[in-house]
């Protein structure tokens, strides 16, 4: 026979919103039936771009991996307006409330930076696509573990994606997409490598690249100029700051080519 359907209604009560993006809510939530504290994550009412497979693909993607810096997706239920996600909840703050007063050290940057690539380079082995790499998405839980949220942006390799002057906007937040994603080529490793890129450089200067601009003319910014002209405080290290370009060079033949020659990058000090 089959099992009979879970009323999430009445299984998960709403805590609290933990957090936001373009497509959903995420919110803590206590499990009624396993006496455990969960996070759920629903799609908003009617989103920019609304389809219904949405949550089920992403959570498809999300259970696919299993590296530790991954949120453990444990299942989609209910359907409709309260299909959500059932997730692990992770007790932690985001890189965006960490670096809101001040830049992190080196040291801390360099091995959240490096924990992420590893765990990236797993989906990227699998084929998939972040697209949405960014410090609100990417989190540190109190083990000091950098933990990956929200693949509602993320894709299989190769998938095409909508340019910066075309009919749709690209997914992914402007301020950390790759320009060649604001021209609408495909999401890619690389594309993925940039916006870790553009992650490390704010958490080692204490704002993201172009802090002053917003909407089409970040965009224009991120399309026109190079990483090579960022500036750089100078107690940033050399090193570092070549770093920060390489992942983020603006010419595809320049730039690091995967996750794990970031880390490698990262081990050999440069």
């Amino acid at each position: 026979m089959p099992a009979p359907a879970v009323d999430v209604q009445n299984r998960y009560r709403l805590l609290g919103l933990l957090g936001e993006g373009g497509f959903g809510h995420v919110y803590e939530a206590w499990d009624a039936l396993l006496c455990r504290r969960i996070a759920v994550k629903r799609l908003k009412a009617r989103p920019a771009g609304h389809r219904p497979d949405r949550l089920v693909r992403e959570a498809c993607f999300g259970a696919s991996l299993k590296h530790a810096c991954f949120v453990k997706v444990l299942s989609v239920e209910g359907n409709g307006p309260l299909q959500s996600i059932i997730m692990e909840l992770v007790e932690g703050v985001t890189l965006s409330q960490l670096t809101r007063q001040h830049a992190l050290g080196l040291a801390m940057a360099i091995d959240i930076v490096g924990q992420v690539a590893e765990a990236m380079e797993e989906a990227h082995a699998a084929g998939l696509i972040h697209g949405d790499i960014k410090p609100s998405n990417l989190m540190l839980d109190t083990s000091g573990r950098a933990r990956i949220l929200d693949f509602g942006q993320a894709s299989h390799a190769g998938v095409p994606g909508a340019g910066l002057f075309g009919d749709d906007e690209p997914s992914g937040t402007v301020a950390y997409l790759a320009p060649e994603r604001l021209w609408g080529e495909r999401p890619s490793e690389q594309s993925d490598v940039y916006s870790l890129g553009a992650v490390l450089y704010e958490l080692i200067v204490g704002k993201r690249p172009f802090a002053e601009l917003e909407g089409l003319a970040l965009a224009a910014a991120h399309v026109q100029s190079s990483s090579a002209c960022w500036p750089f405080p100078d107690q940033i290290p050399r090193p570092v700051a070549a770093l920060v370009r390489a992942l983020t060079a603006r010419d595809l033949g320049q730039r690091l080519p995967s996750m794990r020659a970031v880390r490698e990058s990262i081990r050999c000090g440069s």
